[in-house]
């Protein structure tokens, strides 16, 4: 029986190289990681002559080079990858301990995807002298007739000496005829793409490789560029990214599989606190396949940490890409890519878009280690990895035990970071943290899988707010883990929430018998409020009285004089700052309807950015509720030491700035902050009345018709603190302006009662408020002064 063989057409030139790698950056970072797997140390992209007749990209580094023999039954031998075979020099592998990035043996096609011809200078390390081998090739050859055979094809082959380029060893590719125009703008785009590629965190030697960009042409727009944006720059060594070195102030999680394969680590940590960490019995397993050595870091961004991260990496996150997959250091596509939702965030997000974090809320990287075969890159370069058994691990592992963790924490508990500016600030500012964390800590600790369980000891304190029957829970656990880890600091939290227990039983016991001399002084003091309120129903009507009998010009409400009880004005107070809420969330819901009546839409970000400006007033609103309708509510319950400098900064850019709407509804205020340098405050304050206090100046500023305004701290010469609030609405009236502060006196239909609240509510903290100037054309400036 006769035997036939296959003949390959010159045309799979083109299938295996500019059809199959798609994109010209991917093809720059094959050949990036050729050099990686030749051992190198140093590799440099060089453009040169981009505005000229022959622009070309030049490629070279200092690894092992090739020899004739190399080039010959190596580089030219289609689809052979020694690096996958295992006949690359042993030796080099063990002295770079590196695991190769690439193994498909076709990553030197991507020469052809970037230009027309190539032109290859080689040298291979050698303690002999050796001949500098070159070899150029015409890609065009290749695609004159597909009826001629791929072998047919010649390439020219020659050995130089001296080699002309000072060539050491390694390896110099020269790209020219390029297909594609590289101006300034994909330059960069280029540069911030490497600035991803390679992950140091990963142990793969990859802190021992570096890459640089130079582009003569561009030299002199680079110098002229502010050293305050180095990603607006072309030249120079490229920075691998890590997130960590960021210092993010937000919630992060580190889910890491042990390269064994047998334990799986997680450590949760808020704005630097440790939460947990805990050690548990590798939970990976997806269709009958378990992880080994894989880890996966991801940051839930609040709103401040965005507006940080645009400000250093000098773009939006939602522009930067989400969540990165290495693999052995390098980045595999289209994982962390704009628009790319491989790992299915969005599509989970789009089920419930306020309970679940989308690819605009996070930004990580997945690392996959080791030799980890079952991970296979697809043979297109930007089609990830292959979607097997292995695959579907991994995905589960992202969402079952990263992705849902993290929500359950920066979600359900924190608000997405709203609530205070770290741990401590949110469990002092909203009591249902302390159980929520509680019951998560709970939740974790029930498993028989856990091996090991630590937390910071700022977490312990949590416990001291915490109920008997919740704390019976908890002690079982940590009693239970302790034993199996030998965890010597869980044996001590132990101890202290059996004391705590002890306590609150000896509490509860008191308690009970203080209950009924407790009723009696309820009964006392709801007979002592009703007097007051009888007293609050005749001045009111006293003062409806003395308002009807007034002849004053101006509308200022005597009702509001005659209120002398000090509950009362505190009710008015918190009932006026609900309706500045209330108005703020009415004029959102008025602009989408004259929006959407108008015939226009809104895009899916655009909706979820004005829902978010309408929960956060909707959270004020909840806020001040809470104080109203307590029991012999006072403000001065909430009164805690902080440091009021910052906290005015922080209200006002993250909470008014971008949310509070113009009065002619043409777009949000602009709001400034400016303080001298390294001022700070601290002093025994109420929070809520603090906020009150800056509402109540810029709602006015707003019904004055400003569109910026501007907070500025200042210390005074007695060791006090000056706030000043200027804006550049249409001012008061000189006439007008000795009694802005007068109790009920107001211009517009407001009720006249915020300034005179406010300037009592600075009286009572030892402090004052001034009108400092106020004309038509220069708007109005108040000033605060703390003791």
């Amino acid at each position: 029986m006769a035997t036939k063989t296959f003949r390959v057409s010159s045309a799979l030139k083109n299938i295996i190289g500019s059809e199959l790698i798609t994109n010209d950056f991917i093809a720059v970072f094959e050949l990036v990681k050729n050099a990686f797997d030749a051992h190198a140390t140093k590799v440099e992209l060089k453009f040169l002559d981009l505005d000229g007749d022959n622009p070309r990209l030049i490629i070279s580094d200092n690894g092992k080079g090739m020899d004739q023999d190399d080039l010959e039954n190596k580089w030219l031998f289609v689809a052979y990858s020694a690096k996958k075979d295992g006949t690359e020099d042993y030796r080099d592998s063990i002295s770079s301990n590196r695991i190769h990035a690439g193994a498909k043996g076709i990553g030197r096609f991507s020469c052809d995807k970037l230009g027309g011809r190539l032109k290859i200078y080689t040298k291979k390390k050698s303690k002999t002298p050796k001949n500098t081998s070159v070899l150029a090739i015409k890609w065009k050859d290749f695609e004159r007739d597909s009826t001629v055979e791929f072998e047919k094809i010649l390439v020219d082959y020659q050995e130089l000496k001296p080699d002309p380029h000072g060539l050491k060893h390694g390896t110099m590719l020269e790209i020219s005829d390029l297909r594609e125009i590289w101006d300034r703008e994909k330059l960069l785009k280029l540069r911030r793409s490497l600035e991803k590629l390679i992950n140091p965190n990963q142990d793969n030697d990859a802190k021992n490789f570096s890459v640089a960009l130079t582009v003569p042409s561009e030299e002199t727009l680079d110098a002229q560029i502010d050293n305050d944006e180095p990603w607006n720059i072309v030249n120079g060594e490229i920075k691998n990214f890590l997130f960590e070195n960021l210092g993010l102030k937000t919630t992060f999680i580190n889910v890491k599989i042990s390269p064994d394969g047998r334990t799986m680590t997680t450590r949760l940590k808020d704005r630097g606190t440790l939460i947990f960490e805990i050690v548990e019995k590798n939970q990976s397993e997806y269709s009958g396949k378990k992880l080994k050595d894989v880890e996966i870091s991801l940051f839930a961004l609040n709103r401040s940490a965005k507006v940080f991260f645009t400000r250093y990496m000098g773009l939006r996150v939602g522009n930067y890409g989400s969540v990165f997959l290495y693999k052995n250091g390098f980045r595999i596509h289209p994982y962390g890519e704009v628009g790319d939702d491989s790992l299915g965030i969005d599509s989970r997000k789009t089920q419930g878009t306020s309970r679940f974090l989308g690819t605009r809320d996070v930004v990580g990287r997945i690392e996959i280690n080791g030799e980890n075969v079952d991970f296979q890159e697809v043979t297109s370069r930007d089609g990830g990895l292959v979607r097997n058994s292995a695959y579907g691990a991994l995905q589960h592992l992202f969402l079952e035990f990263c992705l849902k963790r993290l929500e359950k924490y920066a979600v359900d508990i924190v608000k997405y970071g709203n609530l205070g500016t770290d741990f401590h600030d949110a469990v002092k500012q909203e009591g249902s943290v302390r159980s929520k964390v509680l019951n998560l800590i709970q939740g974790l600790t029930r498993s028989d899988e856990i091996l090991d369980f630590r937390f910071d000891d700022g977490v312990v304190d949590i416990f001291g707010e915490l109920s008997e029957q919740s704390l019976q829970g908890v002690l079982s656990n940590f009693k239970r883990i302790a034993a199996k880890s030998n965890n010597v600091q869980l044996e001590r939290e132990a101890t202290k929430v059996e004391r705590r227990l002890a306590e609150l039983t000896k509490a509860r016991q008191e308690a009970e018998a203080e209950a009924e001399k407790a009723r009696k002084q309820q009964k006392v003091a709801e007979e002592a409020a009703e007097a007051e309120a009888a007293k609050a129903r005749e001045a009111n009507e006293a003062a409806e009285k003395a308002r009807q009998e007034s002849e004053q010009k101006s509308t200022q409400n005597l009702f509001l004089k005659s209120m002398v009880s000090k509950d009362v004005s505190n009710i008015v107070s918190l009932h006026h700052h609900i309706g500045i809420a209330a108005g703020t969330i009415e004029n959102y819901v008025a602009d989408i309807t004259k929006t959407i009546a108008s015939g226009k839409s809104y895009t899916t970000e655009q909706l979820l950015d004005v829902f978010d400006k309408i929960s956060r007033q909707a959270r004020k609103i909840a806020t001040t509720t809470k104080f109203a309708t307590k029991a012999n509510f006072n403000l001065e319950a909430t009164s805690t030491m902080m440091d009021i400098c910052n906290y005015i900064q922080e209200y006002i850019l993250n909470v008014c700035d971008g949310v509070i709407q113009r009065k002619d509804n043409k777009g949000p205020i602009e709001f400034t902050w400016k303080n001298e340098p390294g001022i700070t405050h601290v002093i025994s304050c109420r929070p809520l009345e603090i906020a009150i206090i800056l509402d109540n100046l810029i709602n006015n500023s707003r019904k004055a018709g400003a569109t910026a305004v501007e907070v500025g701290a200042f210390a005074t010469d007695g060791g006090g603190l000056r706030i000043v609030v200027s804006d550049n609405g249409h001012g008061i009236p000189k006439d007008n302006q000795g009694k802005i502060f007068d109790l009920g006196y107001t211009t517009t239909d407001g009720s006249g009662l915020g300034l005179s609240q406010s300037k009592s509510a600075m009286e009572n903290m030892k402090g004052s408020m001034a009108l400092v100037s106020s004309s038509k054309n220069s708007g109005t400036q108040i000033e605060l002064v703390f003791p």
